[in-house]
């Protein structure tokens, strides 16, 4: 992850072609993607992009940020000017992301490694799995119900006593690391394996992106829910 350089006012500017943004970092393919920005933008801005798709550019450039750049923190300036419709509707696409699409592909990826395996083997990894996806859904279900009717709120302007939601993230990391690590140091191989190692490859790239995925979350939920409350 690169250090991000205020200095660099140059850097992620709306100006820049929606394609160079892509280009210069593909992780930011999945920003786009649960932001509701469709492909196809031709020559197009990020801030021409962001107008035509009815999107905030201000707003998705402070998420591609945060994923992108590890030193990057948004002060109190810019979190007043995020749109928290946009913010919600992107965090609400990416749980939909990755309940929808990427613990299917994780399950069918896991079903075909195990196949023609002992049942212990399988056993201990299809557990494992169900714990990890069982965490995750009532991670997801917890910011549903309490956090984003808040952020909601906030961004109707509504009245009324809100929370600061201060749970801390389930640690999804070390459960896939886990399952990494069974996959990596006890399941026995006769042969090089390449679904093993498509499946590797696909757990290593989800642990980074629910990584990415919190960091969003912690860089921008608390400080706008402490904001709010701050001003009741």
């Amino acid at each position: 992850m690169t250090e991000y350089d205020a200095n660099k006012e140059f850097f992620l500017s709306p100006k820049m072609k929606m394609s160079d943004l892509v280009n210069s970092n593909p992780d930011l393919l999945n920003i786009l993607d649960r932001f509701g920005i469709r492909l196809g933008f031709g020559e197009d801005s990020v801030e021409q992009c962001c107008r035509k798709q009815d999107k905030d550019a201000f707003t998705f450039l402070m998420i591609c940020r945060i994923a992108a750049y590890g030193g990057y923190l948004p002060g109190s300036s810019e979190l007043d000017k995020v749109k928290v419709a946009d913010l919600t509707g992107f965090l609400r696409s990416s749980h939909d992301s990755y309940q929808d699409a990427w613990l299917p592909e994780l399950e069918s990826k896991i079903d075909v490694v195990l196949s023609g395996r002992p049942d212990a083997q399988k056993k201990v990894i299809s557990e494992f799995f169900v714990k990890f996806k069982d965490e995750l859904h009532k991670h997801f279900e917890m910011e549903e119900k309490k956090i984003f009717p808040s952020l909601d709120a906030i961004g109707k302007k509504g009245k009324g006593a809100r929370r600061i939601f201060k749970e801390e993230h389930d640690n999804i990391g070390e459960k896939i690391q886990d399952l990494i690590n069974l996959l990596l140091k006890y399941l026995p191989y006769g042969n090089p394996d390449t679904c093993v190692t498509v499946l590797l490859t696909h757990l290593f790239f989800l642990k980074k992106d629910l990584a990415t995925h919190s960091r969003i979350e912690d860089c921008l939920i608390l400080p706008l829910l402490k904001g709010w409350e701050s001003h009741e």
